[in-house]
């Protein structure tokens, strides 16, 4: 660990090191009470907590936000041993967030790039690429992650975003309760309770350059005297994209989408929950020349979750079908994923928490290609069994007296856990992993991690050909049902620093060791007769090493005043095997930025004026020949009446247009993102 944590900083650029101690330092004068002793810091904090109004006692809990992903149950960011980072609604509101993809440019060590009108490269700590293939994504639960290509068809994942709660984002592994795929990250997209969005709302946007127009609709009512339900209706059309030249595409976007939920308790112990959702649409992508690609989208999924509380636990059951449609210009997908999954909590005592669960999923496929591309099997049927477990400990570290000067102030926190699962591709899989958590008066924390994560081959992976040719050159790419997982073994060391309803520092240092890495080997090569043919198949004839910094900040200077700072460092060092032919399989180091920066200030004007400011700085982006950028984000808004509410905003101030991935590749065009002008009305009835 000390070699890694010295490799890091001596990766780092020296500028911004400097940068970032003389703002430690300055923080840490400003802020001298930190290092004052444990008793009379413990008497400081319950004499700010006596002297809270109620106002500012909801403020505490943003720096404390709740988030039940690391642990498959709720509990506080100072309780958890994760990278973690949630999005409230009220960040979503005030950075005038249209579509989830957007939202995730405020969490650090997240790269998220827009190669499309309706297409995003996401990825957390590296590995960015068009179709990232190592982020778990889930809405509510359910995954939609999708087995095609390993990737999350971001243009398909969109809610009305006045009923989104929070974003919970965790980077680094976490296989031990989610499984395979969720190596690099994982986020879940939590939904409100059908009892906070009562009434009516209506929703109208209009802008140009990005969002062109949406509407939204959205009722909620009661069901008898324990159920409550909401359904909603909305419109989106997406603006085209325009080239480095100016020149405009025939790039448009459009959805439509509807869905309900119903909450209901069926007893003092048991609540459940029944949502679904179904979405139409197109997306033209431009490509160069005269000719052009429509992709269209429809799709339903059915989401049904029960939980019982006992005495010592919970238990919960939740099941979902998603059946879904993508149509491109080169296949037709038809796909449907059935899952259950069931969990018991148990308090064994108050030192021992044990938490177990077991999975099952079964996904079907039909995939109509058409030449250069083929898929063998056209039909596939896969199953996904599962299990998990894990231990979570509390260690005291004196005599257990709560009221003595240490006492539940000081305790350490062991996790020990695993998944275990057993696929149609690679067999058997385990992931585990050991955390550990030291809780100092909530005020400071310290946590570490050690894990094991896979990601198992996608139906792409293992089935499909591609046949083109080039003059005096065929090239016959395979994929290659013997595909391993590739394997990650994740080291991180994190602390927390946290100041009651004024400030939170959050750090993470990570060090990634990766193997069995996914390569395009060259398996034959027939100069003759004319045309040569070169012959590719997928294996694994890769490892490397990611390692980096991640930092958040958040400080309420005032009442009035808040100010969000993120920054994040990252390397790749990627190595072929001496075997390894691939040329080119380490030229994806370069796909992400080894520096990325951001800043919020969410100024209230008045009571019922608010003014919001947001600065990205995303660095180099070499292989994909992405120059840095800074874009610069501003929003009015305005509620004349507490039903009523008006925003103007701009994004991408200060430059028309820049270029965030992408190299224009198979014919397809050199998107870039423009500045984008909008206002929007919502109100409440």
């Amino acid at each position: 660990m000390n070699k890694f944590v010295v490799k890091i900083m001596l990766k780092l650029n020296l500028r911004m090191l400097q940068l970032f101690c003389l703002w430690l330092l300055l923080t840490m004068m400003t802020h001298s009470q930190a290092f004052i002793e444990p008793e009379e810091e413990q008497r400081q904090i319950f004499e700010q907590l006596k002297s809270l109004s109620l106002d500012e006692l909801i403020e505490v809990e943003i720096f404390n936000p709740e988030s039940g992903l690391a642990t498959r149950k709720i509990q506080k960011l100072t309780k958890t041993a994760a990278a973690l980072f949630v999005i409230t609604q009220d960040d979503i509101r005030r950075a005038g967030i249209t579509h989830l993809a957007e939202a995730l440019r405020m969490v650090p060590g997240m790269q998220v790039a827009r190669w499309d009108t309706h297409q995003w490269a996401i990825s957390a700590r590296g590995f960015n690429e068009q179709w990232a293939s190592k982020l778990l994504v889930m809405i509510d639960g359910r995954t939609v992650y999708s087995p095609m290509r390993s990737e999350v068809n971001w243009d398909t994942q969109d809610l009305l975003m006045e009923d989104v709660e929070r974003i919970e984002v965790i980077r680094g592994p976490g296989a031990s309760l989610w499984g395979a795929n969720a190596v690099n990250g994982i986020i879940n997209i939590i939904t409100k309770s059908t009892q906070s969005t009562q009434g009516n709302l209506v929703t109208t946007y209009v802008g140009q350059g990005e969002e062109r127009a949406i509407v939204g609709m959205r009722h909620g009512g009661k069901v008898g005297k324990q159920g409550h339900y909401r359904v909603y209706g909305k419109f989106y059309e997406h603006d085209t994209f325009i080239d480095a030249q100016g020149q405009e595409h025939d790039n448009g976007w459009e959805m439509k989408r509807g869905g309900f939920r119903l909450d209901w308790e069926e007893s003092s112990r048991d609540t459940m929950s029944l949502q679904g959702n179904i979405y139409d649409g197109f997306a033209q992508q431009s490509v160069q020349k005269e000719a052009r690609q429509q992709t269209e989208m429809t799709g339903i999924n059915l989401l049904a979750h029960w939980q019982r509380d006992l005495t010592n636990g919970d238990i919960t059951l939740q099941t979902y079908y998603d059946l879904s449609q993508r149509k491109d210009a080169s296949y037709d997908e038809d796909r449907g994923i059935y899952d259950i999954d069931f969990q018991h909590r148990w308090e064994v005592s108050e030192r021992h928490e044990f938490l177990w669960g077991l999975g099952f999923r079964y996904s079907h496929d039909h995939i109509d290609s058409l030449p250069p591309l083929n898929y063998t099997p056209q039909k596939r049927q896969d199953t996904l069994f599962s299990a998990f477990a894990q231990s979570e400990f509390k260690i005291p570290l004196d005599d257990g007296d709560e009221n003595s000067e240490n006492g539940e102030w000081q305790d350490l926190r062991l996790i020990l856990g695993s998944k275990f699962e057993q696929n149609d591709y690679t067999g058997f899989e385990f992931q585990p992993t050991a955390r550990l958590l030291w809780n100092k008066s909530d005020r400071h924390i310290l946590w570490s991690a050690i894990s094991r994560a896979v990601r198992t081959p996608s139906r792409t992976d293992s089935d499909f050909s591609l046949n083109t040719e080039v003059p005096n050159m065929r090239f016959l790419i395979q994929g290659n049902p013997e595909l391993q997982s590739e394997v990650l073994l994740a080291y991180e060391l994190g602390y927390r620093f946290n100041l009651i309803n004024h400030f939170l520092l959050d750090m993470s240092l990570f060090y990634n060791d990766y193997d069995k890495l996914r390569t395009s080997e060259t398996i034959d090569f027939k100069p003759f007769p004319p045309p040569a043919v070169l012959i590719l198949k997928g294996d694994n004839q890769m490892e490397g090493e990611v390692y980096g910094l991640e930092i958040a900040t958040h400080w309420q200077v005032n009442k009035a005043w808040k100010l969000i700072g993120t920054y994040s460092y990252l390397d790749m060092q990627l190595h072929r095997k001496a075997t390894s032919n691939d040329a080119n399989a380490e030229l994806s180091e370069g796909n992400t930025p080894h520096h990325q920066a951001s800043l919020r200030s969410l100024f209230d004007l008045s009571n019922n004026l608010e003014g919001d400011i947001a600065l990205y700085y995303v660095d180099n982006v070499s292989t994909q020949n992405v120059s840095h950028y800074t874009r610069f984000d501003v929003r009015l808004g305005w509620q004349p009446q507490p039903s009523l509410q008006l925003s103007l905003g701009v994004r991408n101030l200060f430059d028309n247009q820049h270029h965030e991935f992408g190299t224009g590749e198979r014919g397809i065009s050199f998107n870039e993102v423009q500045r984008a002008f909008y206002m929007q009305l919502k109100y409440h009835f």
